[in-house]
C-alpha cells in the first residue's frame, strides 16, 4: 500500500516550528537538570570562577554604567514594562496577548522564588560586587524575568512581522544575563540555569498561546 501524506506549506512550517521548539525544550530540560544537580550536591563548577573573573577583568567605569542600566531593565522596573505592555495590547483588543505577558511574568517570578528557596545558593564573593543583592543566587531572577518579558516580546513581535524589533528584544536577554555576571551578582552557572528554566517556561506558555489561537481560528 502506497501511503502519500502531503502537508500544505503553512502546515509544514508549523510542524518545523513545533519540532524545533520541542528540541529546544528537551535540551533546556537536560541542561537545567545537570546544573541543578551539581548545585544541589555543592559540587561546584570549575569554569564558574574562571569565567566570572575573566569577565570582571574587562571592567571599565563606562561599562559599569552600561551594564548597571541594562540590569535595571530586568529589575523592579520590569513590572512597569510588563503592565504597560499588557495594557497596550488590552487597549488594542488583544486581551489574550495582554494576559499572556502577565501569566509569563508572574509564573516566572513564582518559579524563581521557589527555586531560590530550594537551592539556597549563596551569592558569589570573588570580588566586591557592583550591585548588592540579599536573596539567594540560584537561579538569577533578573535573567529569568528578561526571558519572561523580552523573550516573549520577541516572539510576539516576530509573529506580527516586526522582525527587527523582535531580534533586538531577543538580544536583550543575553545582555541582561551578562550584566548579572559582570556586576558580580551571579555566577555564570546561575544565569545559564536561568536561561534554561526560563526557556522551558516560555516554550510552555507559547505552546498554550499558539494552541489557543489555532483552536479559535479553525
Amino acid at each position: 500500500m502506497n501511503l502519500n501524506i502531503s502537508l500544505r506549506p503553512q502546515s509544514r512550517r508549523q510542524f518545523v516550528v513545533w519540532l524545533v521548539a520541542l528540541g529546544l525544550l528537551l535540551t533546556a530540560v537536560i541542561l537545567f537538570l545537570e546544573l541543578a544537580e551539581d548545585v544541589w550536591l555543592n559540587e561546584g563548577f570549575a569554569w564558574d570562577a574562571t569565567l566570572m573573573l575573566g569577565i570582571h577583568r574587562l571592567s571599565q567605569p563606562w561599562l559599569d554604567k552600561v551594564f548597571w542600566l541594562i540590569t535595571q531593565t530586568a529589575g523592579p522596573l520590569i513590572v512597569v514594562l510588563v503592565v504597560g505592555t499588557a495594557i497596550w495590547f488590552w487597549w488594542h483588543d488583544e486581551k489574550i496577548t495582554a494576559l499572556l505577558f502577565i501569566v509569563s511574568f508572574v509564573g516566572t517570578f513564582l518559579l524563581n522564588s521557589l527555586l531560590k528557596l530550594i537551592f539556597a545558593r549563596p551569592r558569589p564573593d570573588l570580588f566586591p560586587p557592583l550591585v548588592v543583592e540579599h536573596s539567594y543566587s540560584f537561579p538569577s531572577g533578573h535573567a529569568m524575568s528578561a526571558i519572561a518579558y523580552f523573550g516573549l516580546l520577541a516572539l510576539v513581535l516576530w509573529q506580527k512581522g516586526h522582525r527587527g524589533w523582535a531580534v533586538l528584544a531577543g538580544l536583550w536577554v543575553p545582555l541582561v544575563a551578562l550584566s548579572r555576571v559582570y556586576l558580580g551578582a551571579h555566577y555564570p552557572s546561575d544565569v545559564l540555569a536561568s536561561l534554561t528554566i526560563g526557556t522551558i517556561w516560555l516554550v510552555i506558555v507559547w505552546f498554550v498561546y499558539t494552541g489557543h489561537h489555532v483552536s479559535h481560528s479553525s
